[in-house]
C-alpha cells in the first residue's frame, strides 16, 4: 500500500491572520532603522545682547567669523535690522545646515556700537541631518556693560 502525502494547504483565515501581523513587523523594522523624522521648523541660533536694565543692545554692525573656514559669513540685512530691534543677532541658520551636518565649529561673533567693540563672543555650533544646534555652556543671552 503506497500512501500519497497530503499537501498542507494553508486556510484563508490564517493567511489573513498572518499578513497583516508580517506586514507590520516589517513596517516596524524599517522605522526603527529609519533616518531622524525632520521638522519643517527653521532653526536660528541668535545671540542676544541686552543692557542690564533688559533693554535690547542695538548694534551699529557685526560680524560672524567662521574660524576653521577663515571667512565671514554673509547674512541677509533685512533679517539683520528686524532682529536688531529687538537685540537678536544671527550667528547661523538653517541654510547652513549641509556645510555643519556632523561637524562642531567655533564661530566668533563680534558687535560693534559707536565704532566700538561692545561685545566678543565665541560660539560652538554645528547641526545634525535637519537642524542646526549650539552646543556652547553659556547663556545665548548677554548682558552688555556701556560706560
Amino acid at each position: 500500500m503506497i500512501t500519497k502525502e497530503k499537501q498542507y494547504v494553508p486556510r484563508k483565515g490564517f493567511l489573513l491572520f498572518i499578513i497583516p501581523i508580517l506586514f507590520i513587523v516589517i513596517l516596524t523594522a524599517i522605522q526603527c532603522n529609519s533616518t531622524i523624522n525632520c521638522t519643517n521648523q527653521f532653526e536660528t541660533i541668535s545671540l542676544k545682547l541686552e543692557y542690564p536694565d533688559g533693554q535690547p543692545v542695538l548694534l551699529d554692525s557685526s560680524t560672524v567669523f567662521w574660524e576653521r573656514k577663515n571667512r565671514f559669513l554673509i547674512r541677509d540685512s533685512a533679517s539683520w535690522y528686524w532682529s536688531r530691534k529687538y537685540g537678536y543677532y544671527t550667528i547661523i541658520d538653517d541654510t547652513m545646515q549641509k556645510e555643519l551636518e556632523k561637524k562642531r565649529e567655533l564661530m566668533h561673533f563680534t558687535g560693534f556700537l559707536n565704532g566700538k567693540i561692545v561685545c566678543e563672543r565665541y560660539l560652538l555650533v554645528g547641526a545634525d541631518e535637519c537642524h542646526v544646534s549650539y552646543y556652547g555652556k553659556e547663556s545665548l543671552t548677554q548682558v552688555i556693560q556701556i560706560p
